[in-house]
């Protein structure tokens, strides 16, 4: 009973911790996060408004303006408007300020004082500044559960950042303003940044992601929540709670709330537009199943462990019990055999009742053991004296024995374990990388595709989503390969990849293509120089996967107009017939101390880099029998030299001593056989 009570108390007690304290906790985070992302929000404003300062000073707009400089003042505003990824920089004259946005915006702007923060734009105001942000900023409304009803099937107005910079002349009067915005819908960059600041790897439990939204009005324009297809939300609507709070009543959210499909703990603050009047909600949450589920399973554990302590606790009663009662009934079971002995007498003890009858049968029968006893313990002690004579040499080589074969096993198995997490963890962290550069080609030219046609794409953009569509499923086979890839796996080589006879400049041919995109957004150039006349003995997928990773590294650590050079010739390096292909970049350079290290597994130095890139290029050549290598000098780029075999030796892909010494290991323990 008093364990049960102690269960049942504990039980509510953690209930109780988790309902008041966890929930408080989690309340607190996502308020702060919310704090973070509206400050993060208005630093992008912030941003934007001291780059304009910055253009209103400068040399090269003064001279644009009076007609000295070298270039027009549409040319400076076109550079500064790309250099910011701003789409829109415009000059206007205080007339046309005040036509286009009112008295009420104009009026301090041409008092001098520069005008800062969001807005929203019908499509006629869009149409005004840029037709292309008309068909950017109109996104269709998608069916929202808990959303308020609505009639409205698209949304065709656009959420901004701006700011208004009046230049002024040397009496001090506003001739020009300084007109810049970006356009926030469907603005994936901007919410992945705040998200990824936010929530960091190791804040959420695991398979939990935080999400950033922005609204406009009631509806999602900008965010990273994903439909149950994996489509980002864009279109969708907010929950009529929510709206209510926000939106009619100007108060912050701070609560469980109902998002898209499922509960999330979730933070909501309205935006308010350069005019003072409430446009939208930027959002700061994540899932609420994770921290249910943690706390249901905790629960379930104490009541597990409860239940046990409870089953033992009664074990040990009964066995308590059992060891108390159990010598009673075996001395009234050795009394009654001796009663029925007619040569045992057992003398009065001044009893009568049956108690003294016991317990003069139980000192009658202690007197003859004792004798007994005393004759078998002193045969005993002889006898194992004699054995301890004669055997103590062979008990000490036994132990000896019996130590090194235990030794030896666990020896063997942490060198099995080791051996297949280390090439296990080399596999899966191999696919997941890898497999991102094929699938980035393939969606940064679906999205080239798509943005070069505009408005032309719209009979083919069934075929791009399901082109889209068909990436992601890509993805979602490597999760579940890596998944199955967690099992482990029995064997301890490595498998050898299929091997053909290549040619190195046909596949060095085909990377152009795959890269282009990427090279052409950074405004680089890849030249190719085909000299190599042998073929090589090489896996062309995998090949092209190491030459893309190399490619791609020499475009991020280069700067514009910079140029990549792959260049194949015949080598002899190893004292093998062989190519070699050199990948050169303009770039920065790699300091000495650190050429030796960039091959190792996650050593990086990048931020946002993985440091598997150059471990599984290396990987992937040695197994080939091939090798890479790198020549740098500071100020003047680096040069990668991969060097493939005419024909790869089988010797490369296996390594047979660890195992061989592994199974004389487990012969010796299985035999015994021992040397001192």
């Amino acid at each position: 009973m008093p364990l049960l009570l102690f269960s049942l108390a504990l039980v509510g007690l953690t209930h109780y911790w988790t309902s008041t304290y966890s929930d408080r906790q989690l309340y607190m985070k996502v308020h702060a996060d919310l704090a973070v992302a509206s400050r993060l929000l208005d630093s992008l404003v912030e941003q934007q408004r001291e780059r304009l300062a910055e253009l209103a000073g400068s040399h090269a707009l003064a001279t644009a303006l009076d007609g000295s400089g070298s270039l027009s003042h549409a040319e400076v505003l076109a550079e500064i408007r790309t250099a910011n990824e701003l789409d829109w920089l415009r000059l206007l004259s205080p007339d046309e300020l005040t036509a286009q946005l009112g008295a009420e915006v104009a009026e301090p702007v041409l008092q001098g004082d520069t005008v800062a923060g969001f807005d929203a734009l019908p499509p006629e105001r869009l149409n005004v500044i840029d037709t292309l942000l008309t068909d950017r900023a109109r996104m269709a409304l998608r069916a929202t559960p808990r959303a308020q009803a609505t009639a409205r099937q698209v949304e065709r107005n656009g959420l901004v950042s701006r700011v208004l910079y009046p230049l002024v002349d040397q009496d001090g009067r506003v001739k020009l303003v300084l007109d810049s915005g970006r356009l926030l819908n469907r603005d994936a960059a901007l919410v992945d940044d705040i998200r990824d600041l936010l929530y960091a790897p190791g804040t959420l439990p695991e398979n939990s992601e935080g999400t950033v939204t922005l609204f406009l009005g009631d509806v999602r324009v900008a965010t990273n929540v994903r439909l149950h297809s994996g489509e980002r939300a864009i279109g969708t609507r907010v929950s009529n709670q929510v709206a209510q709070q926000v939106l009619e009543h100007g108060k912050r959210f701070i609560d469980r709330a109902y998002v898209v499909s499922d509960w999330y703990v979730a933070g909501y603050e309205a935006l308010s537009s350069i005019r003072g009047k409430r446009i939208g909600m930027i959002y700061a949450g994540y899932p609420e199943a994770p921290f249910t589920r943690l706390y249901r399973e905790t629960l379930l554990q104490i009541v597990i462990v409860l239940a046990l302590v409870t089953l033992l606790s009664l074990g040990l009663v009964l066995q308590g019990v059992e060891r108390l009662v159990a010598p009673i009934k075996r001395m009234h079971r050795i009394i009654r055999d001796v009663r029925e002995d007619n040569h045992l007498r057992i003398g009065e003890i001044g009893s009568h009742d049956e108690l003294a009858a016991l317990a003069r049968e139980f000192d009658a029968m202690l007197d003859r053991l004792e004798t007994h006893q005393n004759a078998l313990r002193r045969a005993a002690v002889e006898l194992e004296q004699r054995v301890d004579e004669r055997t103590h040499s062979l008990r000490e080589k036994t132990r000896a024995l019996e130590q090194h074969i235990l030794l030896l096993k666990q020896a063997r198995t942490r060198l099995l374990t080791q051996e297949k997490l280390a090439t296990l963890g080399e596999l899966t962290a191999g696919i997941a990388h890898e497999i991102n550069n094929p699938a980035a080609v393939i969606l940064g030219h679906v999205e080239l595709i798509e943005q070069q046609l505009g408005n032309d794409a719209a009979p083919v953009k069934e075929e791009i989503d399901i082109i889209i569509a068909q990436v992601e499923r890509i993805r979602a086979l490597i999760d579940n390969l890596l998944r199955y890839s967690h099992q482990g796996q029995s064997r301890l080589g490595h498998s050898r990849p299929m091997l053909q006879c290549q040619d190195v400049n046909a596949i060095v041919a085909s990377i152009e293509p795959l890269v282009r995109h990427t090279i052409d957004k950074h405004d680089q150039r890849l030249i190719l120089k085909g000299r190599a006349e042998r073929q090589v003995e090489c896996n062309s997928a995998q090949l092209q996967q190491v030459l893309v990773n190399l490619i791609l590294n020499a475009v991020q650590a280069g700067s514009e107009g910079q140029r990549i050079v792959l260049t194949t010739q015949d080598s002899d390096r190893y004292a093998a017939p062989g190519v070699c292909i050199d990948v050169s970049d303009q770039g920065p350079g790699i300091p000495e101390h650190l050429q030796t290290r960039i091959f190792d597994p996650f050593f990086t130095t990048r931020e946002a880099g993985s440091g598997l890139g150059l471990a599984i290029c290396a990987g992937i050549l040695r197994r080939g029998g091939g090798d890479i290598s790198v020549s740098s000098t500071l100020g003047q780029g680096a040069t990668f030299h991969v060097w493939l075999p005419c024909h790869a030796p089988s010797s490369a892909f296996e390594d047979d001593t660890t195992r061989k010494l592994l199974e004389s290991l487990s012969d010796v323990a299985q035999t015994g056989e021992y040397k001192q």
